[in-house]
């Protein structure tokens, strides 16, 4: 495995995503905002991971990148959170309310 320059050499990495999260191996944090496109960077969690690990498990067993080469940077393993970086929809304040309920759009 080798890393790339940036993990990411586009801008619309979130492009028109409603929900759900990209979890992202980017140990230099290289991805700036301007790349998100409606996405925010987000806390990552014990249980991000434990949604992640079975995936990295089965990339590991059908092609032989293990899960101890995607946790290393320059040379030492890290802990998960120091490797990835988790992204989330933005909040849209037009689309949300005070209670955090969607508001819907009318047509008058």
């Amino acid at each position: 495995m080798r890393d790339q320059a940036t993990p990411y050499p586009g801008s619309n990495l979130f492009s028109m995503a409603s929900g759900g999260a990209i979890y992202v191996r980017d140990p230099y944090k290289k991805l700036v905002d301007e790349q998100l496109n409606g996405g925010q960077f987000a806390a990552i969690s014990e249980k991000d991971w434990r949604t992640m690990l079975p995936y990295l498990e089965v990339n590991e067993n059908l092609f032989g990148i293990t899960l101890e080469s995607l946790l290393t940077v320059d040379g030492s393993v890290k802990d998960f959170r120091q490797v990835y970086r988790k992204i989330q929809p933005a909040r849209n304040a037009a689309l949300s309310s005070k209670s955090g309920q969607v508001v819907e759009a009318s047509n008058e």
